[in-house]
Formats: structure tokens, C-alpha cells, sequence
């Protein structure tokens, strides 16, 4: 029975254990936290669990192949799928817009708001409704598909290519200069942050609205540890504490690890999923360089890294009949290097997990970008400054909130600030991105194979491979490396 090594246990390591074992290897997963999932993860604090991760999840809607996938992994299994009815609620110049998983509503609200821009929203709406179909490939990678399934995939993404011609190299405020109210001008500016394509904004819209984006009960760590139940199950090897320090290559081919401890641990493949950065420099030291993710990395402005500032707030009150997520504009407050005009506050109150009861979760996420990591990087160099400017910007929230909401006055408590350093010390994610690069205007798409070019035996996985990144990605491609040494053994991988 050949063995395969898998660096790094989140949600692309388990889906090629799981993979692994269902296909007939021996399999053994080293990651460096005490517990699996990487970035699909959460914490408690203070009696509340605060997830780390998901919004949504794309992948909720029975019948799709990426909907087989996430069960054959156990990410799904005896869990309730909580579908919200909006993506989101802006409050701008006294004018709310709810983007409803209605898209008729939607459609009637903002034709309510601005008759003068009836076509353009016309449009927009069927652009959302022309992606609603698209489907991720998740049988197996693209070149190893057969013919007749390449076909039926071009004809199921003509809709959507479309779409993505049109809209692909738009910036979210390029594409609302189309419009003439104000309001809607700045709602879509705003939908994505600075310089990102509005297409990512629309295909996210067309997965909510298909009901096939929504919320496992439970969150991100309820996820994550269903899979690796699944895969111990299947005779895994879960090895937790455990940081992978190098390769070991000989003629070209991945013989073995090392790993902290000072142990080789031998394999007849090793398949990468962790970060794509300490792949490359540290673990293969540098040896087996990627001229398409060296482009990316060295040009952020146009192949964005999205992290962010996380803050976590306890309130003692039940919030269930406020919004889901609400933007709303606040005085000027600066974190890292970005000047912010306002927020988004997500109410947690659609799952029990999250709280006490009669009480309530909310975060907010504030984007942050390569600028903003080194200005992180450097605080976190001292200690009690990091801390102060964490407590800082916990401060500067916390009373806008107040403001904007003043029957919180008094009921709010800080549990937790994440940072990009969180992201980074805590996953390995370089320069603390929880997604992988993001569509900007300028962006050309990328589809990576998860081979490594001068290796015979040694492949990537996780959601660097191919956009947009996240879960979904990440799930699809720990099975396509398993598939792909399936076919260089001559099993079967259907």
C-alpha cells in the first residue's frame, strides 16, 4: 500500500486524507496546530463561540456535484443548513437597501429607489440570475475530465461566461459610475473593497440567491472536525503539534519529510496543503520556484491578499429582529493604514452556538491589505504596543456602534481582536490572507494544476490553486491531487 504524507491539516488536507484513504492508500496528516482546520476555525471567549471563517458556504444546495463533495466528506452530514433571506443591509445618506435573496424584491427596491436607473439594475439582476447556475467542477481537474463532460461544462458556464466578460475587468466603483443615484453609486462601491472586481460582488450575489451559499449550524470548527471524524474513520492518521519542517528530495522525486522534532518520516508522495509561500521557500527551501504565483505575490495592487482586523463583541441582549449584516457610514477611524468611513456589524443571532442564551454575537471585519500587514508586523514586534492599538481600535468601534445604536449603550463586551498577525501565526497564511488572490479589475485568472514543475512525486492542494479561493476551492483540490496520483498508479478515480 503506498503512503502519502499531507502537510497541513485544514479543510484541503482532510479532503485529501479522506481522498487517500477512500482510494486505497495509507494516509497521515501533520499539522502544526492542536487541532485541524486551519482557517475554517473558531473560538470561545467569554461563554461565546466566535468563528473564524464562514459567512457562507458555497456548496448548501442539494444536487450539485460540489454539494456530493462537501457529504462525502463529512463537512455536511446530520447538519441543518440555515439559509438567510439577505446579503446584506446598507444604510446610506437615510437610505437602507436590502439585498435580498428575493431577486424580484431586490429588483422592485431599487427601481423603487431610483426609477432613473431602471435598466441598469434590469441588467444587474439578470447578470446575478445568469451565474445562479454555475456549478464549481468538482469531479475531477479539468484535463482529466472526459470529452463529453468538458462540453456539458462550457454549456453549463456560457451564461456565466458572459457575465465575466462584461464585468470581469470592472472595478466596484467603475461599474457604479453606470448608474445615476447617488446611493446606489455608493452601495455598489462599497460592496467590495477598493479596486476589486464587481464581478466578484455579482457571482457572490448568484450563489446566495440559488440558495446554494448558505450557513451549516454549528459553524466553522463544527465543519472542520466533522471532516476529520470522517477521515479518522476511514483509518487516518491525524498528527496534531506537529510542524513540517522540509522536503526531502532525492532525483527528483519527495522521499520523505522532516519534521520539528527532528524525525524523517519516509512516503512514496507528499502532498502540500498548506500555504503556497512556505511550500515553495520553506519546505522546498527555494529549490522549485513558481513563476505564476511569483508574479502574484509580487504585485499585490492587482493580485490583492484580503485580510483583516476581526473584532468580536459579546452583547447582553437578543438581537434576533436586527439585521444580518449591517454597513452603516461612521466618523473617520484609521486601522493599519487604511482610513475607514464606516463598518459592517454581523449579528450572529440566527444560530444558537454563538451565545447565551438572551444574548448575542457580533463581529466586524475590517479589510485590511499588504500596506496594512507590515504596520501589523511591526507593532507585533512590541508587545504592549500591539496590545494598546488592538484595545485602540476595539474602542473606536465599540462607540460607533454606540452611537449608531444607542440601546447598546452599556450592553457591549469586548471578547476578542484578531488581526493579520492572528491569521499568520496561527495558520501559517502568508501575510495573514484568509482568501486566496482576489479578483481586482486588473487580475488575470489563474488554474493551477498542483503540480510542482521538477518534481515527480509531489503536489500542491488548497485554495491558491484556482479562484475564487476559499473552502470550496480548497475541498475540490485536495481530491484532484489524490486523483492525479491515482492516475500516475493506474487506480481508478471516478
Amino acid at each position: 500500500m503506498k503512503k502519502i504524507i499531507i502537510i497541513g491539516g485544514g479543510i484541503a488536507g482532510l479532503s485529501a486524507g479522506i481522498h487517500a484513504q477512500l482510494y486505497g492508500f495509507e494516509s497521515i496528516i501533520y499539522e502544526k496546530h492542536r487541532i485541524v482546520g486551519g482557517q475554517c476555525t473558531g473560538w470561545d471567549r467569554k461563554g461565546y463561540h466566535i468563528d473564524g471563517c464562514i459567512h457562507w458556504l458555497t456548496g448548501t444546495k442539494e444536487g450539485s456535484d460540489l454539494n456530493r463533495l462537501w457529504h462525502t466528506v463529512g463537512a455536511l452530514d446530520n447538519t441543518a443548513i440555515i439559509q438567510l433571506d439577505n446579503f446584506g443591509t446598507y444604510e446610506i445618506d437615510g437610505v437602507t437597501i436590502t439585498l435580498w435573496k428575493d431577486l424580484d424584491r431586490l429588483q422592485a427596491d431599487l427601481v423603487k429607489i431610483s426609477p432613473e436607473d431602471k435598466e441598469e439594475i434590469i441588467q444587474l439582476i439578470k447578470d446575478i440570475r445568469n451565474v445562479q447556475s454555475m456549478d464549481m467542477p468538482a469531479k475531477m481537474p479539468l484535463d482529466m475530465l472526459p470529452l463529453k463532460d468538458v462540453f456539458k461544462l462550457i454549456k453549463d458556464m456560457k451564461g456565466a461566461g458572459g457575465v465575466m466578460n462584461r464585468t470581469g475587468k470592472l472595478s466596484c466603483g467603475e461599474y457604479a459610475d453606470h448608474f445615476k443615484h447617488p446611493v446606489l453609486r455608493k452601495m455598489l462601491s462599497s460592496t467590495m473593497p477598493n479596486g476589486y472586481s464587481i464581478a466578484a460582488f455579482i457571482f457572490g450575489m448568484g450563489t446566495f440567491s440559488s440558495g446554494n451559499g448558505a450557513i451549516p449550524t454549528g459553524g466553522s470548527k463544527a465543519m472542520s472536525l466533522r471532516m476529520e471524524q470522517r477521515y479518522l474513520e476511514l483509518g487516518g492518521k491525524v498528527i496534531t503539534n506537529m510542524s513540517t519542517v522540509e522536503i526531502m528530495i532525492e532525483n527528483k522525486n519527495a522521499t520523505s519529510v522532516r519534521l520539528q522534532d527532528g524525525s524523517i518520516i519516509k512516503a512514496d508522495y507528499v502532498i502540500a496543503a498548506c500555504d503556497t509561500k512556505i511550500t515553495f521557500e520553506k519546505l522546498l527551501k527555494g529549490k522549485y520556484t513558481d513563476k505564476k504565483f511569483e508574479m502574484r505575490y509580487h504585485n499585490p495592487t492587482d493580485y490583492a491578499l484580503p485580510t483583516s482586523v476581526q473584532l468580536a463583541f459579546g452583547v447582553d441582549a437578543n438581537l434576533k429582529d436586527y439585521p444580518d449584516t449591517l454597513h452603516f457610514g461612521t466618523e473617520p477611524f484609521l486601522v493599519g493604514a487604511t482610513e475607514f468611513h464606516g463598518m459592517g456589524v454581523k449579528n450572529y443571532s440566527f444560530d444558537t452556538v454563538y451565545a447565551p442564551e438572551g444574548k448575542t454575537l457580533l463581529t466586524v471585519s475590517l479589510n485590511q491589505s499588504d500596506n496594512d500587514y507590515f504596520i501589523w508586523e511591526k507593532l507585533y514586534q512590541d508587545k504592549e504596543k500591539y496590545i494598546a492599538e488592538k484595545q485602540r481600535i476595539a474602542d473606536d468601534i465599540k462607540s460607533r456602534i454606540e452611537t449608531h445604536s444607542p440601546e447598546l449603550i452599556g450592553k457591549l463586551t469586548l471578547l476578542d481582536v484578531a488581526t493579520p498577525m492572528t491569521y499568520h501565526r496561527y495558520t501559517g497564511a502568508y501575510h495573514g490572507a484568509w482568501m486566496s488572490f482576489m479578483m481586482t479589475a486588473k487580475s488575470k485568472s489563474m488554474m493551477h494544476s498542483g503540480k510542482i514543475k521538477g518534481l515527480k512525486n509531489c503536489y500542491l492542494t488548497g485554495q491558491w490553486l484556482q479562484p475564487p479561493g476559499g473552502l470550496p476551492v480548497a475541498v475540490v483540490t485536495g481530491k484532484f491531487a489524490v486523483q492525479r496520483i491515482c492516475k500516475k498508479e493506474k487506480i481508478p478515480y471516478k
